[in-house]
């Protein structure tokens, strides 16, 4: 099975922690669908296999897209790739653009998962970080999503926000879990160097939190979700039984998936590649038969690497035997002797030919992987 990437790059105005390719020229919304349909045709034999089991539509705000465009994009999909008949696709929202007639139609045309972008519930917190939404909009988003007929619900927070204090964020969180919003993602602010966010920063406008305060408020979301009968499936995920997004969890298990639209990612377990980074000459390329990208072949080693990082974000496990088999002796015995000095330090859990993350190391995912990569 693969999984289908669509990138939407555009929004009415770029949130100040966004480092995501997009732009305003909504102008350009029909000619960039139809060069989404046209790189469809161009590289459907990019995956080997063809059955298509998730399909996710991210941004930029895919939710700018009406029903008329996502649907010519879908027959496109559908024309060119064997989708499975319980396909998760999924459409990313702005509480901006949720209503009820909008719903119905993204489920007459197969969307079946939205993941909401929430982010904060706090209106200065909003204001700040250049939101196009309100608290109130975000609540009334909830309301219609929970009288659709759409099921499969998410929501993203942000965490560890300077100004957004741990009472507040609980507040927060017993208020959403007042809704039947069936995952969660959940993560921490991240300061990324393309970002507005970078430069408040850098010039001292804003200040960022410090470590304590990220342990805190992520051991906050994680104990009140879980004990509401959320499963911890990632380090920044949580989802009710059935619900766990299928799209996310082939990222971490390294399964095939394309990558269309400008500036998208795709991987065929040999190699990654991605387009460019610009609209106007993504849709002029594609009416030309092109498609611009830089593609990196995968060595040995950065398949293991790749492996491990991904691996220790989740609860599923990291495999002595695949490591052996995969990616040789070499690689191996290094992945043993590391793996043994972190286990002597009371890290992992063992069952069988699995080393398994505890919870308490799903924080430390990033000095473990900087122990076992190779």
């Amino acid at each position: 099975m693969s999984g289908l990437y669509l990138h939407i790059p555009f929004c009415n105005e770029k949130c100040h922690y966004c480092d995501f390719y997009s732009g305003n020229q909504l102008y350009l919304m029909d000619d960039y669908v139809d060069a989404i349909v046209s790189e469809l045709s161009l590289r459907e034999d990019y995956l080997v296999d063809k059955e298509i089991s998730t399909i996710y539509f991210g941004g930029g705000t895919p939710s700018l897209m009406s029903s008329v465009q996502l649907l010519k994009i879908l027959d496109k999909i559908k024309e060119r790739f064997a989708v499975k008949s319980d396909a998760e696709i999924t459409l990313e929202c702005n509480p901006e653009n949720v209503n009820s007639s909008y719903l119905r139609e993204l489920e007459s045309i197969g969307v079946n998962r939205i993941s909401l972008g929430v982010q904060f519930l706090d209106d200065k917190i909003l204001e700040r970080f250049n939101r196009k939404h309100s608290k109130v909009l975000i609540m009334n988003a909830l309301y219609v999503l929970m009288s659709s007929r759409i099921e499969n619900i998410s929501v993203d927070l942000i965490y560890s926000v300077p100004g957004i204090s741990d009472e507040s964020l609980i507040s927060s969180l017993k208020l959403l879990l007042d809704y039947d919003i069936k995952h969660f993602s959940a993560y921490s602010l991240t300061i990324a160097k393309n970002s507005k966010l970078y430069w408040k920063v850098r010039s001292g406008e804003v200040v960022e939190n410090d470590e304590n305060s990220f342990i805190s408020q992520y051991c906050l979301i994680n104990n009140e979700l879980i004990s509401k009968g959320y499963k911890q499936y990632e380090v920044s995920n949580y989802a009710k039984e059935d619900f766990v997004s299928r799209h996310n969890l082939a990222y971490w298990n390294q399964i095939p998936y394309l990558g269309v639209g400008v500036s998208a990612h795709s991987y065929n377990l040999y190699s990654r590649q991605w387009n460019i980074k610009s609209i106007k000459k993504y849709i002029n390329n594609s009416k030309k038969g092109i498609i611009d990208f830089d593609i990196e072949s995968l060595t040995d080693v950065e398949k293991y690497n790749e492996y491990i990082i991904l691996k220790l974000r989740t609860y599923q496990g990291i495999s002595n035997n695949y490591v052996l088999n995969n990616f040789g002796e070499n690689i191996y015995r290094h992945f043993h002797k590391n793996m043994l000095k972190l286990k002597n330090k009371g890290h992992f859990e063992f069952i069988g030919d699995l080393v398994i993350s505890k919870m308490s190391d799903l924080l430390l995912a990033d000095y473990l992987a900087k122990n076992l990569v190779y």
